[in-house]
């Protein structure tokens, strides 16, 4: 009994949505067509010896097909009210004028208004209520015919009695329990295919969620980066201020170079705070690392030459090194390892190039970090979350902070391409360490 009870949907909160507009559109057009096709087939029906019988009453033959057909024009907005109309047309058209019964539209008028009811009803003990009342007063009818009907006896050992019964109850068997049994599969895949669909959008969701959390996550990082950088030169203008302080009556000349320092500094950092304090949008917790200033362009030379692979990581350098600020070589570090994160997850490459190239020719000289593999899509598209940022869009927010740009798409030659450029001034008053 449970699991009949679960099969039919007697405790399930579900109801399913409305139809459209366009459903009741499709249904207005199946009506109009099963009436044309009633006409047809009442007419065929006629032609043969069995529709005699209608030939005085075809007027009436003709409103019974209309009975039939034409509440199926509604039959998804009003379900149980067509099932309920089309078995009552059908009973009462049996007793007056029983061969109208016979026609393949009616009977196919009756199997749909079955079938709709158990796949579109919204309210279920309501539609197990009416369906019960249908079969009983079908099988009861039913019921009565063979008892009152005796059918001639044919050749065989079984009474005809006994054959005209068996024959009987299992066509109408078939017809009512197949339609309710079709029915309520219907029923149950359109629910499973909404809760299907909730997942789905719930998932959707939740991984938004994880990539604004992992964007967060990046953004807190930089804020931490530009905390350390600004920290790192705040305490140098405090030392070179100490320094003029005391040399200032001895030796002008040293007291000059110093706050020449303190004043290269403190532009720098106010520089920096500008390309970076647009981007930052919450609060950076006590939690950061001290150290992650000194994460600039030789820990990067040193990491490529040290990461095991795969795939395999090859370090160049091409141009002229010249000072440059920590917080972009921070910016570079975290690039790289963002991109060979994403070679990592979502190719099949076995050697990747990690190029740090410093162009001084154009209106403005730049640093550029170029990261180039041999591989091809491996189809992964989950979007996974790494400890560096969030693929490219993270890499892309990294560069827009120093004004710089982004370049990635495949190569002509295979493989795939990510080419940060930010511009830095070739000038001795920029400070930083070197590569």
């Amino acid at each position: 009994m449970r699991w009949l009870r679960a099969f039919l949907g007697w405790d399930d909160p579900w109801r399913r949505p409305r139809p459209t507009r366009q459903q009741i559109e499709q249904d207005a057009w199946l009506g109009l067509g099963l009436v044309l096709l009633g006409v047809i087939a009442l007419e065929a029906l006629r032609a043969v010896a069995m529709g005699s019988a209608i030939n005085d009453r075809v007027v009436e033959g003709y409103l019974w097909t209309l009975l039939m057909t034409v509440p199926l024009a509604v039959r998804r907005l009003m379900p149980i009210t067509v099932m309920i109309v089309c078995s009552a047309t059908y009973y009462v058209m049996g007793e007056r004028l029983f061969p109208v019964a016979y026609s393949v539209v009616v009977q196919i008028a009756l199997f749909m208004a079955i079938y709709t009811a158990w796949a579109w009803a919204r309210h279920r003990r309501r539609l197990l209520v009416a369906t019960g009342v249908m079969v009983l007063g079908m099988f009861g009818w039913l019921l009565q015919a063979m008892l009152t009907e005796v059918p001639d006896a044919g050749d065989s050992w079984m009474p005809a009695s006994v054959g005209a019964a068996i024959t009987s109850l299992g066509v109408n068997v078939a017809f009512f329990f197949g339609a309710i049994a079709w029915g309520q599969v219907s029923h149950r895949s359109a629910r499973n295919r909404e809760l299907l669909h909730e997942q789905t959008a719930q998932l959707r969701l939740q991984q938004e969620r994880e990539a604004s959390r992992a964007l967060d996550d990046m953004r807190l990082g930089i804020a931490r980066d530009l905390h350390d950088v600004v920290a790192h030169h705040v305490t140098a203008i405090g030392i070179q201020a100490a320094a003029a302080r005391h040399v200032l009556d001895r030796d002008p000349a040293k007291s000059a170079g110093a706050l020449a320092a303190i004043e290269s500094s403190s532009r720098e950092a106010v520089a920096e705070m500008h390309r970076m304090v647009g981007l930052l949008r919450s609060v950076s917790d006590d939690d950061g690392d001290d150290e992650s200033w000194r994460l600039g362009l030789v820990e990067l030379e040193r990491w490529v030459s040290s990461n095991p692979g795969p795939p395999a990581l090859h370090w160049r350098t091409v141009g002229e090194p010249w000072p440059v600020p920590e917080s972009v070589q921070s910016s570079l570090y975290r690039v790289a390892q963002e991109a060979v994160a994403n070679i990592r997850q979502h190719s099949t490459a076995r050697r990747a190039d990690v190029v740090l190239r410093y162009v001084r020719s154009g209106a403005q000289p730049a640093v550029e970090l170029e990261v180039l593999d041999d591989g091809a899509p491996s189809g992964r598209q989950v979007p996974g979350k790494t400890s560096c940022g969030f693929g490219l869009q993270g890499i892309r927010e990294r560069a827009d902070a120093h004004g710089g740009e982004v370049e990635a798409g495949p190569r002509p030659e295979g493989g795939w391409r990510v080419r940060v450029r930010i511009p830095v001034p070739a000038s001795p008053s920029s400070t930083g360490d070197t590569p």
